[in-house]
């Protein structure tokens, strides 16, 4: 599927704000399932964009405004192409005794730890174990992990905060799509299964049949022993598919949020935020 993304956010600093600087993780993942075709990131005022890989291998701008500013534009436009990693059927076979040795594998270890958001917590292993319902299949099991928080939860907006944690969540399951990811990477985690927080967007045919859509979007992908990461998206209940485009992967939402950074001053902050994902 080809689909292209607008993203544009603005910062409106009263009184006005100096020495901003900031990690943008706004560029889409190149890989087998995705391939990036266009991409264009500016910045108001003008500012010098420096580009590295981060530690999850992650493409990251920075910059950095020096002069005092009372508005920050951050735009972005892109395109790719996406696919079905499910289109030739569900990664089955794997046994829930085959995650030992992908423990011990550098690609999957980090995921299996806590991290910033990710707690994994005795009330997180009960209710893993609730969601398990029996399965040894490492995928099923994933996929009945994505259900059970997907059906014990509710999506609100304005009722969590970017600093909510898995376990906060889990007491008070009231939030939006990154509170459902950090559950069920605890859950997973919790269980041994490697688990990791995707960052990106949702394309929706149908407007309103998607939570999620048209905006910034957050799903996991689990590690399926001999078949590698797989997307699932607990918000929605869905496997991730070609309608989702990824900009960046990590343990939790610390690892990839879109904007991070720092600046002095501008005592108030308001944030205008506006995304727009069409086909073509």
């Amino acid at each position: 599927m080809k689909l292209r993304v607008h993203h544009r956010t603005e910062y409106i600093y009263a009184p006005p704000a100096r020495n901003n600087n900031n990690e943008l993780r706004l560029q889409p993942l190149h890989n087998e399932w995705q391939q990036r075709r266009f991409h264009v990131l500016r910045v108001l005022p003008s500012a010098r964009l420096r580009r590295f890989a981060d530690f999850h291998a992650n493409g990251v701008h920075h910059f950095e405004v020096e002069e005092a500013h009372d508005r920050l534009v951050i735009e972005v436009e892109s395109a790719v192409q996406t696919h079905n990693r499910y289109a030739g059927g569900e990664p089955r076979g794997a046994t829930m005794a085959s995650l030992e040795k992908a423990a011990r594998s550098d690609e999957a270890h980090m995921f299996l730890l806590e991290s910033r958001y990710v707690s994994l917590s005795s009330d997180a292993w009960r209710a893993a174990v609730d969601a398990l319902n029996g399965e040894d299949d490492v995928f099923a099991v994933c996929k009945n992990i994505m259900r059970w928080v997907h059906e014990r939860s509710s999506y609100k907006s304005g009722v969590t905060t970017v600093g909510t944690t898995s376990q906060d969540f889990l007491k008070a399951p009231t939030g939006v799509c990154q509170d459902y990811t950090h559950l069920m990477l605890a859950l997973c985690r919790s269980l041994k299964i490697p688990a990791r927080y995707v960052s990106g967007y949702l394309f929706e045919l149908t407007p309103g049949e998607m939570r999620g859509a048209q905006a910034s979007h957050a799903w996991c992908e689990v590690f399926v022993p001999g078949f590698g990461w797989h997307g699932m998206d607990p918000t929605n209940d869905r496997l991730v598919d070609e309608h989702y485009i990824a900009l960046a992967t990590g343990r939790d939402y610390d690892d990839v949020a879109p904007v991070k950074g720092t600046f002095y001053g501008g005592g108030h902050r308001q944030m205008v935020v506006a995304v727009n994902v069409e086909e073509g």
